[in-house]
């Protein structure tokens, strides 16, 4: 590397556009920008060098050379600047899956977006990004105020990105970011002086009205007339700046908006208004001009403050995840603060109280009440102690606990709870997408239908001032942001509250489907059983008790890897038994057998204790009662007599039986598959009386099952553990699956109940009935206000003001009513 007096002192470059200094005790160092002065800082700190001048010898600095972090000389840096350039001129293939640029993947950028007012304002955004150069993909999401945006770092930027936004009439901030008060301020003073100057344009309006009654002389109509246009030209140039600027956005990407009406009418008013002021006339509408404005301003700032209440739920779960984790390592064992992005697998962490577990993982050592419910929707506070498995997103009320981690960021439970609702908010149901493709054509119809209401006034031989007005208060009456915001505020609130009843819901079409189910087919092992092969009971008899019995078979089994081992193994760990010692431990086909305190004891099958049980078989028949669902038994004998038998096998879930029994109460068709045996299915069925049951089938035949029962005409909802029952989930009309622990994203499922109970299904289709429900009252408010408001607005028995007024009722009784439904749903389920 060349150095001079003039070289920067980390690269060697030229110090050509001045220098950056840093002195320390021996020496001032000089530096060509910031960035060489910040990654000096970066290597002594990392290297902990005791000498600064001897920064170069180190490994870390001779890494950065390779990397090309640090240019070497002069022509290393043209040769890097001539390489970016090159790449820059790339341009991505347009059937490319991402973009990628000499190796470098499209970025994803997630912004919220303020200021939007309907859905019509998502589409103009997502337009006029996706006609952007370095914009793979854009989705802009009304329910939720997010964009979503992938993008190629060389072509745009995220500035850049957030630049286009601006210059369509919206702001956006990073999710965790919000807006600053001197924004809201700013809002706010807006609307304060627009109301006050409409207050006053209303006041000169009626002492201009008496005018009608009372000759005024020509002075005194210039003196009132004046102030008034004045004032009404500060409250649509101040006030309505935002909304003329949607407007001619929307005008621009051809997608005509409610802001294009009121543009349109406030303007007609307000230069018809000149017009008749220059001619002398006291036909003015300046505050009808000015009003609408004021009342469009006051309506969405109502709007947005209980749209935000809406949104507050899932606000607060997609900002759950904390930034900052604790992270634990030899040079700091009782944790320093990393950023929560770099936390890896296997990395240990700590939690304190009041904080939020950023991973999954294994509670390594500590005790801590945890609270789970915002993944389960449980409410109790569970107890962690070592060995235990925690979750990402759940907060530790009490204790301290260090955790290893088993899945980080997007991979662990909350980050694919995060995921999937993101992509469930960004579905559009059928109705939906109708009534979204309707609003496409609404606002241009609007507009025709104002134009022919005004010329038909006028050549049924009324004046033009009749005509303009009446066209005016068309324009304004019509708008359709209630039919706008009816689905989309209903599946953010159906979601919200599914969240908080441990409801993951995957697809919104699924609350559309849930009433048509009239067979619902359940899965048996994992969703009406626990799914886990456990020993569940020990029968002894009169020589032993059972917990001796367990004490001696663990220590039997204490070094053999067999599934009845584990089982026992862990029944004991539970019971937090004390081991006694045994020898002479053999192995043997079907069995293992010990000496205990000079006693022979057998642990095996039926068939390796065959003779015992010849000797033993009024014991048997006393211990003829079994557990639920037991699939096998171990036999225990101790001096070639029978002592114990232990129970192995799966369990019903708690809620099963309540589910099912809820389900034949409304007559639906239940049944039973799985891939266990016919017997032990038809035991599990019966327990929990079901009309068809059906064992030993294969996922392929699980899935031809739904098909049949599709064929003969039933809606069928498929329940099951959400990856191995996929070829029948994916069959079905409604996929529900009992979560498990397992990959959300592996699931094929439109809900996942998530505290892993069949009862949770009963929740879902009552709130799938309350949430359809609010759906269609919004429509049915929507569509009865524009189908009654029109009609009276062409007769010409409404003025613009009364119009502007009925407007924004309109949204607010849509908004109003999906507040209560967020209020009273939940109090509802169960009842």
């Amino acid at each position: 590397m060349i150095e001079s007096m003039d070289a920067c002192d980390l690269c060697g470059l030229s110090l050509r556009h001045g220098s950056v200094e840093w002195s320390s005790d021996e020496k001032t160092y000089q530096f060509c920008c910031n960035g060489c002065r910040h990654v000096f800082h970066m290597l002594i700190e990392a290297t902990d060098a005791g000498d600064p001048s001897r920064f170069k010898e180190t490994t870390l600095f001779k890494q950065c050379q390779n990397l090309g972090i640090i240019p070497r000389t002069e022509k290393d840096l043209v040769n890097r600047s001539t390489s970016i350039s090159a790449d820059s001129a790339e341009t991505p293939t347009e059937d490319s899956d991402t973009y990628v640029t000499r190796n470098r993947e499209h970025l994803t950028v997630q912004l919220k977006i303020l200021d939007m007012w309907c859905p019509a304002c998502a589409w103009v955004i997502s337009e006029a990004l996706q006609k952007a150069p370095g914009i793979k993909t854009a989705t802009c999401n009304f329910s939720t105020d997010r964009l979503f945006c992938d993008y190629n770092p060389i072509l745009i930027s995220q500035q850049q990105i957030q630049t286009i936004v601006k210059k369509l009439g919206y702001r956006s901030v990073l999710p965790e970011e919000t807006l600053e008060a001197s924004e809201k301020r700013k809002d706010l003073i807006r609307l304060v002086i627009s109301i006050f100057l409409t207050m006053n344009v209303m006041m000169l309006s009626f002492a201009l009205y008496s005018g009608f009654i009372t000759d005024f002389p020509p002075d005194t109509v210039y003196k009132l007339s004046w102030p008034m246009a004045a004032m009404a030209a500060g409250v649509l140039i101040y006030g309505g700046r935002n909304i003329y600027g949607k407007a001619m956005a929307g005008v621009l990407n051809a997608a005509l908006s409610m802001e294009t009406l009121i543009t349109i009418g406030s303007f007609s008013a307000f230069f018809f208004s000149c017009y008749n002021l220059l001619a002398g006339s006291l036909h003015l509408y300046f505050d009808t001009a000015s009003m609408l404005i004021t009342l469009v301003l006051l309506g969405k700032t109502i709007e947005t403050k209980a749209k935000a209440n809406i949104q507050k739920g899932l606000e607060r779960f997609f900002t759950l995840m904390p930034a900052k984790v604790r992270l634990c390592d030899e040079q700091f064992p009782a944790g320093r603060f990393v950023a929560a992005k770099h936390l890896q697998s296997a990395d240990v962490f700590r939690v304190m109280e009041d904080e939020v577990i950023a991973a999954d993982g294994v509670v390594i050592e500590g005790r801590a009440m945890v609270d789970e419910s915002s993944v389960t929707g449980e409410a109790d506070p569970v107890t962690k102690a070592a060995h235990d498995v925690v979750r990402s997103g759940t907060r530790v009320l009490r204790g301290n606990i260090r955790i290893r981690t088993t899945a980080v960021g997007d991979q662990s439970t909350f980050g694919q709870m995060v995921q999937l609702l993101q992509k469930a908010l960004e579905k559009r149901t059928h109705l939906e997408s109708r009534t979204d493709r309707m609003l496409q054509w609404f606002v241009p119809a609007i507009c025709l239908l104002a134009i022919g209401t005004g010329a038909g006034w006028i050549l049924a031989g009324s004046t033009a001032e009749t005509g303009i007005i009446r066209a005016v208060t068309v324009m304004v009456i019509s708008c359709p942001c209630a039919l706008g915001i009816a689905i989309p505020l209903a599946r953010v609130a159906g979601i919200a509250v599914a969240g908080r009843q441990g409801l993951l819901v995957r697809d919104f079409a699924a609350f559309e489907t849930a009433p048509e189910i009239d067979t619902f087919v359940f899965d048996k092992t994992g969703t009406v059983t626990d799914g886990r092969w456990k020993l569940r009971k020990i029968q002894s008899g009169s020589s032993m008790t059972a917990n001796e019995v367990l004490a001696i078979a663990a220590a039997m089994e204490a070094n053999i890897e067999h599934p009845v081992a584990t089982a026992i193994r862990a029944y004991a760990r539970d019971k937090k038994m004390k081991l006694p010692n045994v020898s002479q431990v053999v192995l043997v086909e079907n069995g293992i057998q010990a000496v205990f305190n000079g006693r022979e004891i057998k642990i095996g099958s039926e068939k390796f204790l065959a003779r015992e049980m010849a000797a033993s078989q009024g014991l048997l028949n006393d211990w003829a009662s079994t557990l639920q669902a037991v699939t096998s038994r171990v036999y225990f004998s101790v001096d070639g007599k029978l002592a114990a038998v232990f129970h192995f096998g799966d369990r019903i879930r708690s809620g099963a039986l309540a589910a099912v029994q809820a389900l034949a109460k409304a007559d639906k068709r239940l049944m039973l598959i799985s891939g266990d045996t016919p017997d032990v299915t038809a035991f599990i069925g019966e327990q929990l009386a079901f009309d068809d049951i059906s064992g030993g089938l294969l996922p392929q035949d699980k899935a031809s099952v739904i098909t049949q029962l599709q064929d003969q005409g039933q809606c069928v909802a498929m329940i099951g553990d959400g990856i191995n029952d996929a070829p029948a989930l994916g069959q079905s009309n409604l996929a529900v699956a009992i979560y498990g622990g397992s990959h959300l994203g592996k699931e094929t499922a439109d809900i996942s109940l998530m505290r892993s109970d069949p009862l949770q299904l009963i929740t879902f289709l009552e709130l799938a009935n309350l949430t359809n429900h609010q759906v269609k009252q919004n429509l049915l408010f929507s569509f009865l206000y524009n189908g009654i408001s029109i009609p009276i607005a062409i007769s010409g028995l409404l003025s613009p003001l009364v119009a502007v007024t009925a407007m924004l009722c309109s949204s607010l009784s849509v908004i109003g009513n999906t507040l209560w439904f967020m209020k009273k749903a939940p109090l509802k389920l169960g009842t």
